[in-house]
C-alpha cells in the first residue's frame, strides 16, 4: 500500500485552536515565528512603545493556544491561567522589563484588575495587543485607568484577522471621533476589497503569488480615507455596543463584560461583587444560567441563546 506524502514537516507546531471553522483532522494552523512585530510598531506607531526604550519586552500570551514565538523578546504562554500570567507580570517588574500583553480584552481586564487587586507589582510599560472581537472604547479606557493608577504606561494595538487568511492582517492604533477603530493594512501583501459593504481579504506571498484571494470574511466595512472601518451587527449588536460604551470605569471593575441580551438583560458580575441592580447577576449564578468560560467569546449579539447553540466563535487574533 502506498502511503500518502505527509503535508506536515518535522519541527512544525500545529494549533487546532486557530479559530477555523474546519473541524476535520487538517483543520489546524501551523504556528510561525511572530516576525518583527516590535519593529513594525516602532516604525509605524512609535508612541505605542515609547516607554519600552531599548529594552526587550516580555511577551505574555494569554490566548488559550500557542501563537508562535517572538525573537525580539521573551515569550510566556499562560493558557488562560491567571496565576501564570500574573507571575509573568511580576517577573517583568522584577527584571525591569516592559510587557507586550496579547489576548482578548475581557480576559485582559480580568487579569489586570485581579493582579492589581491582589497588590502584585506591575511593570512600568505595557502594550496590549488585542483581538478576537471589537474592544469597546469604555473598556480600553478602564484598562488604561487601572494601569496608570499603578504607575504603568499602557497603550493598545487592535488586530483584525480571520483564521483562513492570517492573524492581525489589519491593525488599528487610533479611533475616530465616534470611537470607531481605524484599521490599516499590516503590510502591502494584504489586500482589502469590498463587495458592497462585504469585507473581502486577500493575502500574497513574498513572491507575489496569492496565498488566498478575496476571502469573504462575513464582516462588513468601508474605506475611510487611508483606513478601514469593520463591523458586524451579528457579532456586536448596535444596542449592545451602546450599552457597553455607557459603562464607567467602576462598571468594568464590577462586571466581566459577559452579558445576556435576549428576552431579559443580564450582566455577569466579577467574583465576590454584589449586585446593585436587577440586571446584574452574581458570577456563578450567571454561569449556571447562561454559561461562562474564558475560552468563549462574549455573546454581544441580540440572539436569544438556547442550550444547544453554544459554539466557540471564530478567533480573530
Amino acid at each position: 500500500m502506498t502511503r500518502p506524502k505527509p503535508t506536515i514537516s518535522a519541527g512544525d507546531v500545529l494549533s487546532y485552536s486557530s479559530g477555523s471553522t474546519n473541524r476535520d483532522p487538517h483543520g489546524f494552523r501551523i504556528t510561525q515565528k511572530g516576525g518583527n512585530l516590535l519593529g513594525l510598531i516602532k516604525a509605524r506607531w512609535p508612541g505605542l512603545v515609547q516607554g519600552f526604550g531599548d529594552r526587550m519586552p516580555i511577551v505574555i500570551n494569554t490566548y488559550p493556544a500557542h501563537i508562535g514565538s517572538f525573537d525580539f523578546g521573551v515569550t510566556v504562554d499562560s493558557y488562560l491561567s491567571y496565576t501564570t500570567a500574573s507571575r509573568a507580570l511580576h517577573l517583568a517588574h522584577e527584571e525591569g522589563l516592559p510587557v507586550m500583553l496579547l489576548g482578548q480584552t475581557l480576559y485582559l481586564a480580568h487579569l489586570l484588575f485581579q493582579h492589581t487587586r491582589d497588590e502584585h507589582p506591575m511593570p512600568d510599560s505595557i502594550l496590549c495587543g488585542v483581538g478576537g472581537y471589537t474592544t469597546p472604547r469604555s473598556l480600553e479606557n478602564a484598562l488604561r485607568d487601572v494601569c496608570e493608577r499603578h504607575g504603568t504606561q499602557m497603550s493598545m494595538l487592535h488586530g483584525y484577522g480571520v483564521a483562513e487568511v492570517d492573524a492581525a492582517v489589519l491593525l488599528a492604533a487610533t479611533r475616530s471621533e465616534k470611537g470607531e477603530l481605524l484599521y490599516e493594512r499590516r503590510s502591502p501583501e494584504v489586500e482589502v476589497e469590498f463587495a458592497g459593504t462585504n469585507l473581502l481579504l486577500s493575502l500574497k506571498a513574498a513572491d507575489g503569488s496569492y496565498v488566498i484571494q478575496r476571502f469573504p470574511t462575513g464582516d462588513q466595512g468601508r474605506a475611510q480615507g487611508d483606513n478601514y472601518l469593520v463591523w458586524n451587527p451579528e457579532r456586536l449588536n448596535p444596542q449592545v455596543e451602546m450599552l457597553l460604551e455607557g459603562w464607567s470605569v467602576d462598571d468594568w471593575h464590577r462586571r466581566t463584560g459577559y452579558l445576556h441580551y435576549g428576552q431579559q438583560l443580564r450582566f455577569q458580575l466579577r467574583k465576590g461583587v454584589e449586585a446593585k441592580s436587577p440586571v446584574e447577576m452574581e458570577f456563578y449564578e450567571y454561569a449556571r444560567q447562561y454559561g461562562h468560560d474564558w475560552l468563549f467569546k462574549p455573546e454581544w449579539s441580540a440572539k436569544v441563546r438556547t442550550a444547544g447553540n453554544k459554539m466557540m466563535r471564530r478567533t480573530l487574533i
